[in-house]
């Protein structure tokens, strides 16, 4: 589906009431095949490839040497993955931090390098830092951080190995393939570059940190601890996907981009990358066939996002795979849909698009699924900050989106717990009494609270645009949670007739969806650690006296750090009444767009509802989205007035 409207910040809430042991890596001991110089290579410098499934975009390097002092910073990286040699000072070994796009999600990926040579900065090469720490691979870059023992790191690849010597053997390399130093063409999706293509790398932490890989191409589960690994992943052999023909789509569609006249153009616009089945939804329409989708394409990007910004000359990226269905007569892939604007901008712009791969040649198909269903995590932590010591509260939930078709009356999501059972998670129902309903929404067993019901004959909806399943914190939330770390981040989405969830009903002629889930929210234990954004001692000041008229216009300035990785933030929200903070609601006093490697943001304010007093409850909110595409929102609310350990409302 088309992106057409903003994030709405409301949508959550309003639902949810050692040191250095040696010098070198040479004195460490362990493995010989670990990061070993290329032949030639200069012996004071240090290059190599940063890819993530494609090309990183918007990509900086930083490198920092054994004792945490600064090698080199903002390093570029090229729009081919590749990092100029950089030469190196301060004792090895060296450890790397690259940050960038990796389709719509911003992200950071690590590497540790022993000298001079190649050093290739990969998901791959994260899971080995984690799996040879048993730390997250930015504690790495930390301060005081220890070094990374050769020894441990040439064990965390023998580990990742072993795990995937299916998906190695599936895209034609050797299972000695060294992730660190081995050859790598980011975006030839083919040999090492083929492999990241194959398959999910994340990394989190339970009760320990962990890496969990799950397949694009193929089938299984991997679930690896520092020393123990948990099942295992199979590939189809993507040779014959011929995946770079995916390059070659993209770089047409971008030429499609140039202007109208382009795009419309019977030789080179947008229509000749397109399937004979194509089909997406822009907005609340559908479009069916590539006559209608390129001129509903070529409409878009004449308006843009916000329906005023023409999008003329921007390139779509280099896409990330998502999984690949090749059960059908053509194999079917899920990709990224994102835009690169001319100044520099990344916009995702869809979700849940695809290409199919028809005689030979990748083609758009636009929406992967004959039905739109969307499952996507997100996570908040509201900080009251008008205190001496700020309280804070935390939610997790998991949104999916079922759109209510005619005919459709119940839909049943379920997922794969640890044995491969299927569980159910929650049902989703027309609301009596709803007109034009959009998108079915949760049955609850008891018509109130936060908790999805079980029994498709016991319960009730709670509104007509209730699709939020939220998560308690605690045991029962974290086992739900554990189960799409164990058993595989999909969702299997099963479509009835009728009211008791009994009768199938087809779509296409098939009445169950895998879908994948856009991200895992966080366990209880580990959802202070994530990236959230602090504000700094000024914007707190600042929100506490802001004060506004009725009808009055001003401005707002915050500025953010980040305690570790960076967030990739892209909106910022202020807010007066909270519970009416909706894009188009009067206690929205303003909102913009921001970018990941801001850190300070000025916001344009109008008040279309009440005044607002220094003591009046008002919110900031800064929203994004971690790496795995999880949802992140971070309110700092003030509420003076209220007493202390309440919420501010």
């Amino acid at each position: 589906m088309l992106s057409t409207q903003a994030r709405d910040p409301r949508s959550l809430p309003s639902l949810l009431a050692a040191a250095l042991a040696c010098a070198t890596f040479a004195g460490c001991g362990g493995g010989d095949d670990f990061m070993a110089p290329a032949a030639g290579a200069s012996t004071t410098s240090l290059g190599g490839t940063v890819a993530v499934g494609a090309p990183i975009t918007n990509g900086k390097l930083r490198i920092l040497d054994a004792t945490g002092a600064v090698v080199a910073s903002d390093v570029a990286i090229d729009a081919d993955g590749h990092y100029a040699d950089v030469t190196l000072t301060g004792p090895a070994p060296y450890r790397l931090e690259a940050c960038g796009y990796a389709g719509p999600n911003y992200l950071c990926v690590y590497s540790v390098a022993t000298g001079a040579g190649t050093a290739n900065v990969t998901p791959l090469t994260s899971a080995m830092v984690l799996l040879a720490t048993g730390q997250s691979p930015d504690a790495m870059m930390a301060t005081g951080a220890p070094a990374v023992r050769a020894a441990d790191m040439t064990g965390a690849q023998d580990q990742l190995r072993a795990g995937l010597s299916g998906v190695l053997s599936g895209a034609g390399v050797t299972g000695t393939l060294d992730f660190v130093s081995g050859a790598l063409a980011a975006g030839s999706r083919s040999g090492y570059d083929g492999v990241l293509d194959a398959v999910g790398v994340s990394v989190g932490r339970d009760t320990d940190a962990f890496v969990q890989i799950t397949p694009r191409i193929g089938s299984g589960n991997l679930y690896l601890q520092q020393g123990s690994s948990v099942g295992m992943v199979t590939a189809a052999n993507t040779s014959t996907l011929q995946l770079s023909g995916i390059e070659t789509l993209f770089r047409n569609m971008s030429a499609a981009l140039a202007s109208p006249a382009a795009c419309a153009d019977a030789t080179i616009g947008i229509r000749r990358s397109l399937s004979p089945g194509a089909q997406m939804t822009f907005g609340d329409g559908a479009l069916q066939g590539p006559a209608a989708v390129a001129e509903g394409l070529c409409q878009f990007f004449a308006t843009g996002e916000d329906g005023t910004t023409a999008l003329w000359g921007s390139t779509l990226l280099s896409p990330t795979l998502g999984r690949c269905d090749l059960s059908g007569v053509v194999p079917v892939c899920a990709i990224s849909f994102v835009l690169k604007s001319r100044d520099g901008d990344v916009m995702p712009v869809g979700d849940g698009m695809a290409v199919t791969q028809e005689g030979g040649v990748w083609k758009f198909q636009g929406d992967l699924l004959p039905i739109q269903i969307r499952a996507t995590a997100r996570a908040q932590r509201t900080l009251r900050i008008d205190g001496t010591t700020p309280s804070v509260d935390y939610a997790r939930a998991i949104q999916f989106e079922v759109a209510a078709i005619s005919g459709l009356a119940c839909a049943r999501v379920a997922q794969h717990d640890a044995g491969g059972a299927l569980v159910p998670i929650g049902f989703y129902k027309r609301h009596p009494g709803a007109t034009r309903q959009q998108r079915l929404s949760l049955w609850s067993g008891t018509g109130f609270g936060i908790g999805a019901g079980l029994d498709p004959l016991v319960g009730s909806t709670r509104g007509a645009d209730d699709t939020w399943l939220t998560l308690p914190q605690g045991t029962e939330g974290d086992a739900l949670i554990r189960n799409f770390y164990r058993g595989g981040r999909t969702v299997t989405v099963s479509l009835f007739a009728d009211a008791a969830c009994s009768t199938p009903f087809a779509v296409a002629g098939k009445s169950e969806f895998n879908v994948e889930v856009q991200g895992v929210p966080p366990v209880s234990s580990a959802i202070a650690a994530m990236p959230w954004p602090e504000i700094d001692a000024a914007t707190v000041a600042a929100l506490r006296k802001l004060t506004i008229d009725a009808g009055a216009a001003g401005s707002f300035h915050a500025g953010w750090t980040f305690a570790r990785g960076p967030l990739g933030l892209d909106d910022i929200t202020v807010c007066g009444n909270r519970g009416d903070c909706g894009e188009s609601g009067t206690g929205r006093i303003g909102s913009g767009r921001i970018r990941p490697s801001a850190r300070d943001n000025t916001v344009v304010l109008l008040n279309r509802g009440d005044a607002i007093a220094a003591d009046s409850a008002k919110m900031l909110a800064l929203s994004g989205r971690n790496s795995e595409g999880v949802g992140l929102q971070s309110n700092y609310m003030s509420c003076p007035t209220v007493a202390a350990g309440e919420v501010c409302h």
